[in-house]
This record gives structure tokens, C-alpha cells and sequence, in this order.
């Protein structure tokens, strides 16, 4: 199936026109233009606010700020607009503004559309953002064939590491095989012998289940598939599959407020025998948030990043951005945090001089610091973050709430690349 799906995906990163190839993400796609003001620093980020004296640099970000994902662009956005603020609103003596448009609700024709407008009539230097793996792939050529600088901020699409890797594109965020590959022998070693794969039925749910599969040496007695997203906001039937495959676990990848819907019903409809265990962003907290007691205690997750993390670095961000916006950081905001000192590290090296798009996308395959996930890096062969595994269980914090603990980590866990 994996090998199908690479082929499948390869193919959409051709079509350059980005068809409409996935369902309706629901209402709304009206762009959204926010100007901000942000900055950056230098690896030692200061706070700063002297005058840039170079021109302005322009940032254009595409974020879905409607649909099921608009939780996490929201969190996108708030990690780097916090970087920026950190860094003094500046980087390489430029001035940095931020340029915001909705990512959109389900037409891959969308994100390719905002990508033009930013890059043609608003001028952006670089392009940050998208969450839909589809989106990625449909704004792939266009960024390619333009030489324009972009970051993918979370979209895990694994063609965008492998045949379809860029020179202009970097990712911040993970590939959708690393979160999961190494789950295998999570399950091997927790005795699960049956297991039924559930996952929202596009690009990163079907990537997902295969690296899974990579690593699990049991039986797959089921995939339940519901759609993406699910609109009717109803997992009965799907949950109904799961009692009826019998199961030890079941491994699960969705998010935003699908995983909401389906978390809120499984706490009544699905057999309390059942093992949870998934992709982290299943109970990452901004769906712990949302379901209160239905949050399933006990569920073991990957994830490259856990609110739980001991290091300064997770420490400092997380309280920062909990004064800065009365919200607990989820793993988006540390992707957008993340990206935002990309940038500024970029900038600073090249003493904001960015003519040369070779240099400049040199200048970020160089770039490495300590993050609130650990040490960041890029890996040369995939342009993808060469990330920390972290293996999570979600408990009742006395103090946190719903949270996932760390109980183990797989380092240095590199997409690879073909």
C-alpha cells in the first residue's frame, strides 16, 4: 500500500494546476489578511526593539483559519508571531511582517491560489505554513518552479522528503511516516496481538497506518477508515467496526475536531477492553482540551513533542505562551515557534542579504538550536526536522490536567528520504 500511495502522491505533485483531489474540508474559504508586526533576533534572540534598517521582510503564511484544522493554524501562528516578539521584531537588520491567508476548507486550489496572490501581487520573500499534507502537495511545483523559499510548518506528506523533495522546501514539522514507525514495537513489546488501524481516510491517515505496519509484527484484523473529514461530526458506525473486529488495540490517527467527535463517543460507544494507542496528535492537548473526562487515561502516543518535556527550552515556551495568550502550547505551537527561529536564524547569517535564493536555502539547511522538542536539526538527504520520538501516556496531572507523560524516546528519528 505504501509503495501505491507514493506513486498516488507523486502524481498529485504533478499536477501543477492542484485539482480538487480530496473531499470538502466544510464551510468557508475567504481569505483572511492580517499584517503583524515580528522580528527576530540572532541565536540568542534579545528583546530588542532598535530600528531595522534594511528593507522589510515578508512572510507570507497560509493557515487554515476555518475548518477542522483551524485550532491548529491558530497555533501556528501564535508560536511564531511568540518567536518574533522574543527576537525584537527583527532579523538581519529587516523589519519582519507577517502576511496571513486562510488555508482554506477542502479545495486543494485554495492554498495554490493564496500561494500566487502572496508570491505575485503581495511580493513575499518566503512562503510558512500549511497543515493539509494535500495542500502541500499542491503548492509543490508552483513554490519549486519559482524558487521561492518555503517552509512547511506541519504537513507531513512523505513525497515532499522523498521523490518529490525540493531545494526550496524545508520542513519544520515531521514527515508522517516519523511518528509512527517506531510505534510498531510499542505494540510488539505491550503484547498486542489483534490490532485495528483507525485513521482519517486521506494522505496522512493512509501514510500513517503504513509506517505503523513497517514495525508491527502482529495482525491487522481491521482498518476503520472514516472520512476526512468527517462532517457529520458521527463516529457510531465506525466505533460499531471497531467493537466488531474484536480487537487487543486499536492505533488511530486524526485530529482537531475529528478526534474530538470520535473521543467524546468512544467513551461510551467503544469496549472498555479495548487498548488505545496512536499518532500523538490524537490527545495532543489541544483535543485534551476539548473532551474533558473523555480523554482515554492510559492511551500510549508518538509524538516529537509533549507538554510534559523537561528541558529549559520547553519550560521557558511554555510559559511564555501561556502568559502571552492564556492557552496551553500544544505540538503546533512548537512547530510554529520552531519555524519562526528558522527564519530569524536564516536572516541573522546572511546578515538579512537575500537575493541569492541558493545562499538563502543553504543558510537554512544550516540552522540548528535547541528547541522545546530537543536538539533541531535538518536532515540534508530529506530537508525534513530529524526529530526525537517521544513515547507518551496520557494520565490525570494533579497540576496539568490531561496531559501525555514521557515514559520513553526513540532519538533521532530521520525520514529516509526515498
Amino acid at each position: 500500500m505504501s509503495e501505491d500511495l507514493e506513486g498516488y502522491l507523486a502524481f498529485k505533485l504533478g499536477d501543477e494546476l492542484g485539482r480538487r483531489d480530496f473531499l470538502k474540508l466544510g464551510a468557508g474559504s475567504a481569505a483572511l489578511l492580517a499584517l503583524a508586526a515580528c522580528g527576530g533576533g540572532s541565536s540568542s534572540p534579545s528583546t530588542s526593539t532598535s530600528a531595522a534598517t534594511g528593507p522589510e521582510f515578508k512572510v507570507g503564511a497560509v493557515l487554515p483559519s476555518s475548518g477542522t484544522y483551524s485550532d491548529l493554524g491558530d497555533s501556528i501562528t501564535k508560536g511564531m508571531q511568540l518567536y518574533f516578539k522574543k527576537s525584537g521584531n527583527q532579523a538581519g537588520g529587516r523589519k519582519l511582517t507577517l502576511l496571513l491567508e486562510d488555508e482554506g476548507a477542502g479545495d486543494t486550489t485554495i492554498p495554490l491560489t493564496k500561494v500566487r496572490k502572496l508570491v505575485e501581487q503581495d511580493n513575499v520573500d518566503m512562503i510558512a505554513g500549511i497543515v493539509a499534507s494535500p495542500n502541500a502537495a499542491a503548492i509543490r511545483n508552483y513554490v519549486d518552479q519559482n524558487k521561492v523559499p518555503t517552509l512547511i510548518a506541519n504537513a507531513g506528506v512523505n513525497s515532499l522528503s522523498r521523490a518529490a523533495k525540493s531545494p526550496y522546501i524545508f520542513r519544520t514539522s515531521f514527515s508522517n511516516w516519523q511518528p509512527s514507525q517506531p510505534m510498531g514495537k510499542v505494540l510488539n513489546d505491550a503484547g498486542i496481538k489483534n490490532l485495528t488501524l483507525v485513521y482519517s481516510n486521506y494522505g496522512a491517515g493512509i501514510e500513517t497506518a503504513a509506517a505503523t505496519k513497517e514495525t508491527y509484527s502482529g495482525k491487522v484484523v481491521a482498518e476503520v477508515k472514516p472520512p476526512f473529514p468527517n462532517t457529520s461530526g458521527d463516529f457510531s458506525a465506525f466505533i460499531t467496526q471497531i467493537n466488531n473486529s474484536k480487537p487487543d488495540g486499536i492505533y488511530v490517527f486524526m485530529s482537531g475536531q475529528d478526534a474530538i467527535n470520535f473521543l467524546k463517543q468512544a467513551k461510551t460507544q467503544m469496549d472498555k477492553s479495548i487498548k488505545v494507542y496512536g499518532s500523538g496528535f490524537f490527545v495532543e492537548q489541544d483535543v485534551l482540551g476539548a473532551i474533558a473526562d473523555a480523554a482515554p487515561v492510559g492511551a500510549v502516543t508518538g509524538l516529537h513533542w509533549a507538554l510534559t518535556l523537561d528541558n529549559k527550552e520547553n519550560q521557558d515556551f511554555t510559559a511564555a505562551y501561556k502568559k502571552a495568550y492564556n492557552k496551553t502550547a500544544d505540538v503546533f505551537a512548537v512547530q510554529g515557534y520552531d519555524t519562526g527561529r528558522v527564519i530569524v536564524d536564516t536572516l541573522n547569517a546572511l546578515k538579512g542579504k537575500t537575493d541569492d535564493k541558493t545562499a538563502f536555502m543553504h543558510a537554512v539547511a544550516a540552522v540548528a538550536f535547541k528547541s522545546p522538542r530537543g536538539d533541531f536539526k535538518f536532515d540534508a538527504n530529506s530537508n525534513n526536522v530529524v526529530n526525537t520520538i517521544y513515547v507518551r501516556t496520557l494520565v490525570n496531572d494533579s497540576k496539568l490536567g490531561y496531559t501525555n507523560k514521557v515514559t520513553s524516546s526513540v532519538p533521532n528519528v530521520t525520514d529516509p528520504g526515498k
